[in-house]
């Protein structure tokens, strides 16, 4: 009688089974939590703005890896050249970051310029440091033909000296 019982139960439990009696719903297995990334913006200047020849450029930035700083670059659209800005910028304990950058030279109003924020490791900063270093010791300012190696692009915008 036993094993009649346990045939029964058995099959009892393949049939409800097979009809589809609810069955416990697997739990779903939780997404990683998104690691944050390293982001760099600019907020001031604005996209298309008119800017002076002395203009204190503004951003943002979050998950500024060890060892890496922001730093200006303006581009000059007229010479196809970068010139890094005479310091980093000075990042504060939440994210912003402001840099004193000099938009040309005073003849040069009406010109067309990018404000690039730019990510640089050690290379990248030795590279700027070493081309600034350079420049004033031969008082010649003729920029650089390409970013150095170590300093990324993060933001750029494109502005008209007035």
């Amino acid at each position: 009688m036993n094993r009649r019982l346990v045939a029964i139960t058995l099959g009892s439990t393949l049939l409800l089974a097979a009809c589809g009696w609810p069955q416990p719903k697997p739990q779903p297995t939780p997404s990683p939590t998104p690691v944050p990334t390293t982001n760099v913006k600019i907020t001031e200047p604005s996209e298309g703005s008119k800017v002076a020849q002395t203009q204190m450029v503004k951003g943002t930035s979050q998950k500024i890896p060890d060892s890496h700083v922001v730093w200006v670059v303006l581009f000059v659209h007229s010479v196809g050249r970068y010139y890094p800005q005479n310091q980093r910028a000075d990042i504060q304990a939440n994210g912003d970051w402001a840099c004193v950058s000099y938009i040309g030279v005073p003849k040069d109003v009406g010109l067309k310029f990018d404000v690039i924020a730019v990510l640089a490791d050690k290379e990248g900063q030795n590279a700027f440091n070493k081309y600034l270093v350079d420049a004033r010791d031969k008082n010649d300012y003729a920029g650089l033909e390409r970013l150095p190696d170590g300093a990324t692009i993060y933001d750029r915008v494109s502005v008209t000296r007035r």
